[in-house]
């Protein structure tokens, strides 16, 4: 089944372009049901050696969650297997004296995952869209802040912007909030330029060509044909940027110069320095964990919903 869709395709001629026609998108359609056709469903033991492959992989990744949710609910948990006895105080404490933690992470994570995802589009589009020299520069300069250490980054924010005073604020911009977003974009970019680039490098120049020859500028073929197109690896680019900066420590122990502006990671430091702190910070920790695991559900549900109206236009495409 699948060879003889496969001569097919190879004897069907291409357009004078060398482009793929209606009759190779049917075709590749029904090569792809023929192999999803050809799973075979596994033997007992083979499932079951699965299952056990990936509760144990599982058990591996979620120990620690388990351990943590464990210690923000226990009372005292020293010299036992599990503490003896469980409590709410802890979230209670943590909701009533230290909440702006959380919206702390929220605003600098949000805002820097914008900024992220805003310079990834742009810097994706001018390195794979033109032909400016050394735009593959610029693409190495946004990828270098993998090999920089967030406790060098911080150091060196700290030490360069000391001194350069905000005109408005009146304050070393070392010490403002702004410096911690800047930084925390700045350690992130990285994730979001790979996630946009993907996304990019799947849209056809077909597709601009097009829209230009009907009349639209460069600017609006942008903004209504390749940023609507790029949107899942936007918003993928969006959630690993935030869900990263929000548990950034690092380079957020260096910048934060009161304790009302610290976010998440600085607070559940901060707490887990002393014993009676443990609880507590294992409190934020676990809404450090809900925080991520919601954006990440949320930012799921909208790629596949995009995905699914996307369907129907590709079956029609293709003649199915």
């Amino acid at each position: 089944m699948v060879s003889t869709h496969s001569a097919r395709l190879g004897k069907a001629p291409l357009n004078h372009d060398g482009r793929l026609t209606v009759y190779h998108f049917r075709n590749i359609i029904a090569v792809g049901c023929a192999l999803v056709c050809c799973v075979r469903d596994l033997r007992p033991w083979e499932k079951t050696a699965c299952h056990g492959v990936v509760i144990f992989i599982l058990l591996l990744v979620l120990t620690p969650h388990f351990g943590l949710a464990i210690l923000s609910f226990g009372t005292v948990w020293s010299f036992s297997v599990l503490p003896d006895g469980y409590t709410v105080a802890h979230y209670l404490r943590v909701l009533s004296t230290s909440f702006e933690f959380i919206t702390n992470t929220l605003l600098y994570a949000g805002l820097a995952a914008a900024i992220d995802v805003v310079f990834g589009t742009a810097i994706a589009y001018v390195v794979w869209r033109t032909r400016l020299i050394g735009r593959q520069w610029l693409d190495y300069a946004a990828m270098g802040a993998v090999a920089i250490p967030g406790v060098v980054l911080g150091i060196g924010y700290l030490r360069t912007f000391y001194e350069f005073n905000v005109p408005i604020v009146d304050k070393p911009l070392a010490s403002w909030w702004v410096i911690i977003v800047v930084a925390l974009a700045i350690r992130r970019l990285p994730y979001a330029l790979r996630a946009c680039t993907a996304a990019l490098q799947q849209i056809s120049v077909m597709l601009e060509e097009a829209a230009e020859n009907l009349g639209a500028t460069k600017g609006r073929t942008v903004r209504r044909v390749v940023v609507p197109l790029m949107s899942g690896g936007i918003v993928a680019g969006f959630v690993t940027s935030f869900a990263t900066a929000s548990v950034e420590l690092s380079t957020t122990i260096m910048l934060v110069s009161q304790e009302s502006d610290g976010p998440l990671a600085f607070g559940i430091y901060e707490f887990m320095q002393s014993a009676a702190g443990r609880g507590p910070g294992a409190a934020l920790g676990i809404i450090a964990v809900v925080i991520v695991g919601i954006t990440t559900y949320v930012s799921h549900r909208i790629i596949r919903r995009k995905e699914t109206q996307r369907a129907p236009d590709v079956a029609v495409v293709a003649g199915v």
